[in-house]
Formats: structure tokens, C-alpha cells, sequence
């Protein structure tokens, strides 16, 4: 069924205010964690990462409520300029004196004033294009040929490109929300087994080809080793003093003593162990609970939708989140490796915000397509013509009403 032909609602409640919430959050903790780095270390006034997080969020929501507003057939008509798009972006990152470097790292274009990240840009739109080429190649999907390599290969390309950045953590979190649109069209297990057989060998190389990743790896596994305890693991080790000293309730908002320079910038990727050891485990639940509702809702849209590149989009989008924050709250925890992944709404990041609230718009206009309709506050499940056919029935039924009233006042 294609998307015109469904009934257009009003965007997911639920899914918006959860989202406010969890931005909100983020803006105070952000707030929390960064006040004293913000003093000791930038030299600035201590709302100063708070003030660009809140003009991030700003730009994020203002996308974010223009593309709730943006009907789905519209990603799906220009998702291969998008797509392109934000390719030679990637490309003119890799180009000296044209990409920003820092720290011999180069993931940033535009002004020193107005810098953003392609890589996170490139997470949506190769959900779309992804979204987009199995929804056309519907009757192509078994074909190893020409239904999963051609999106492999564009995947492939704009992981290789992040990865040239470097960048190991947005490139693997790329590659897990483009497998889970693939896995989502219903390729065959052992195309996927191909591609699994294929990725692991190349992950490995590209680990070990770069001594600092390599490194990452070792800390994982040992992380109080005395080779790793003071460099490597150092930050681990920090997380884990941050969680124990959190206990069940926290020291309170603004209380906790990593911020005071034993946690590497706490309101970056590491922000999670602020969150339990200021609000305790208790706290670390609540937010964890909030991200699981996201998702709920999240697939509930997914599984609501009819039209299949909207569907796909919008399990690429849950994903894409879900992913992120098994990632973050995995290497905070120590059972992840440390991959520079941010938590979601969350962790500071202008551009990663920006990115993930406008994906949420997306979301949003997706759920004004979906299936379940509401009608005098009862959620329905029929479809566009069960819908209109129940409201006509209802209004005969209010016409026989009225006539057997009348009827009843004459006698």
C-alpha cells in the first residue's frame, strides 16, 4: 500500500514527549558534569558546554518539528541526492586543508565557528538510502547479486571513509543500523552469514592496523592491569570508582567528585557514570527505562507501518538509538570495548544531537501513516478503509438514533 493512500493523523504523543524528556535530562547533566571542566580547563564560565548543548537542542527541535511536518515520500524520492550528498562530505573531510583536523584527527567541515560532523549525518540518510533500495528491490532481496550487494557496497564505502577519519565508534554504529535495515528486509541468513564471514576479518585488520585501537582492546580485557591502569584503562577505571561510590540513591545532582578532574570529560561519552554515581543506580534505571520506552514506541511505528520503505526507515532510525546506547552504557559499564559512541539526547555532541532529534522528526512523520488510528480516544488497528467504513456505519447508526427518537415523541 503506498503511503498516500493511508489516512494522515497526529505524529506519536508519546514518542515526542519521551524525547523532550530525555533532552531535557541530558541539558541538566550535561550542565552537572561539565561545570568544573568548563572552569578548570576551557578557561570559561561554568554554563559554557551547557550553552552550546542548549543551541544545539534548539537547532535539533526546530528540525526536528519541520520534518515531523515532511511526508515520508519525499525521503523517498530524494534519497539518492541525500545520500550523495553527504558522501562528498565525507570525501572533503579526508581533504586537507579542506577537512578540520584536530589532534590528528579530521571529522569536521565549515567555519571554526560553525564545525559539524558528516559522519553523524551519515548515519541517517544511509538508513535511508538503504530504506529505499530494498523497498524498490523487493523482488530482488534473495538475490546475493543485486539485492544485497549493491547497498552493502555504499554502506561499505561510507564506513571505509569514517574509518580513514578515524573514527571506530561512528563507523561501527553505521554498519550495525545499516545490517539491521538489511536484516529487516528479510535477506537470507546465509547472505548475511557471507557478509558476517566477510566483516569480522576486516573489523580485526582494521583494529590491529592502528596501535591505539589494538590498545583499546587490550584495556578492555585488562583494564587494572598495572601496564593499562594509569593510560588506557585509566578512564574505565574512573567509571567503575563513579558507579560503586553511586550506590542505590547517588550523592545527589552536582555532587558527585568525577567531575572534579578524575573523569576525562565527563559530559562526553563517559556522562552514564556521572548519571549513576550523582543519581545512583536508581537514577541509571530511570534513564534506562525512558531509552526502552523510546524503543517500544519506536518499533510499535515500525510494525504500524503498511508501506515498506517507511517501515524500513523506521526500524533503521530505533535501531540506530538502541545500538548507541547498548554501545555507550556497555563501555561505561565494562562490558563493551571503548568506542567514542555518545548516549543518545544525552552526551554532549552539537552535531550528534542535532542529528538524532532530526532523525526523531522523521520518526514522527513516519507515525502520522501508520495503522492504528485514534478515534474518541480508542486506539484502532483497521485499516484507512475499515476506518472510513466505521465511521459511516456510526453515523447511520446516529441517523436511526434520531429517527427512532422522533418516532417515539410522535406515538
Amino acid at each position: 500500500m503506498e503511503v498516500g493512500i493511508i489516512v494522515k493523523h497526529k505524529p506519536d504523543f508519546q514518542l515526542f514527549f519521551i524525547t523532550l524528556c530525555l533532552v531535557a535530562f541530558g541539558l541538566v547533566m550535561v550542565y552537572s558534569s561539565s561545570m568544573v571542566y568548563a572552569l578548570q580547563v576551557v578557561g570559561s564560565s561554568s554554563s559554557y558546554f551547557f550553552r552550546h548543548q542548549l543551541l544545539s537542542a534548539g537547532i535539533g527541535l526546530t528540525g526536528m518539528f519541520i520534518l515531523m511536518n515532511v511526508p515520508p515520500a519525499f525521503f523517498n524520492k530524494h534519497a539518492r541526492k541525500i545520500t550523495l550528498v553527504i558522501l562528498l562530505c565525507l570525501i572533503l573531510v579526508l581533504i586537507p586543508h579542506v577537512g578540520h583536523q584536530s589532534q590528528n584527527v579530521r571529522r569536521w567541515l565549515g567555519p571554526p565557528s560553525l564545525l559539524f560532523q558528516p559522519s553523524e549525518f551519515s548515519l541517517l540518510t544511509i538508513l535511508i538510502y538503504a530504506s529505499y533500495i530494498f523497498a524498490k528491490r523487493r523482488d530482488q532481496i534473495h538475490s546475493f547479486k543485486k539485492g544485497v550487494i549493491p547497498p552493502f557496497l555504499m554502506i561499505g564505502l561510507q564506513t571505509f571513509l569514517i574509518l580513514k577519519e578515524p573514527d571506530m565508534g561512528t563507523s561501527m554504529l553505521l554498519l550495525l543500523s545499516g545490517l539491521a535495515v538489511m536484516f529487516a528486509a528479510g535477506i537470507r541468513f546465509r547472505h548475511m552469514a557471507v557478509l558476517a564471514a566477510f566483516l569480522v576479518p576486516v573489523l580485526f585488520l582494521f583494529i590491529y592496523m592502528q596501535r591505539y585501537r589494538a590498545q583499546r582492546l587490550l584495556v578492555f580485557l585488562h583494564p587494572f592491569s598495572p601496564k593499562y591502569a594509569n593510560q588506557g584503562g585509566y578512564q574505565l577505571i574512573q567509571s567503575f570508582i563513579a558507579i560503586y561510590h553511586g550506590g542505590w540513591f547517588g550523592k545527589g545532582l552536582g555532587r558527585g567528585i568525577q567531575p572534579f578532574g578524575y573523569l576525562p570529560v565527563p559530559h562526553a561519552d563517559f556522562i552514564f557514570a556521572v548519571i549513576v554515581e550523582e543519581l545512583g543506580l536508581v537514577g541509571a534505571f530511570a534513564v534506562l527505562l525512558a531509552f526502552s520506552f523510546f524503543i517500544w514506541r519506536g518499533m510499535k511505528i515500525a510494525t504500524s507501518l503498511e508501506d515498506r520503505f517507511s517501515s524500513l526507515l523506521a526500524i533503521g532510525i530505533v535501531s540506530m538509538i538502541t545500538w548507541g546506547v547498548i554501545i555507550n552504557v556497555g563501555a561505561v559499564s565494562g562490558l563493551l570495548p571503548v568506542t567514542g559512541i555518545p548516549l543518545p539526547f544525552i552526551s554532549y555532541g552539537g552535531t550528534a544531537l542535532i542529528v538524532k532529534l532530526w532523525s526523531v522528526g522523521i520518526l514522527l512523520s513516519l507515525s502520522r501513516y501508520t495503522r492504528p488510528l485514534s478515534l474518541h480516544g480508542v486506539e484502532r488497528e483497521a485499516s484507512p478503509i475499515d476506518f472510513e467504513s466505521m465511521k459511516m456505519k456510526q453515523k447511520r447508526m446516529r441517523a436511526r438514533r434520531q429517527n427512532n427518537q422522533q418516532s417515539a415523541k410522535r406515538s
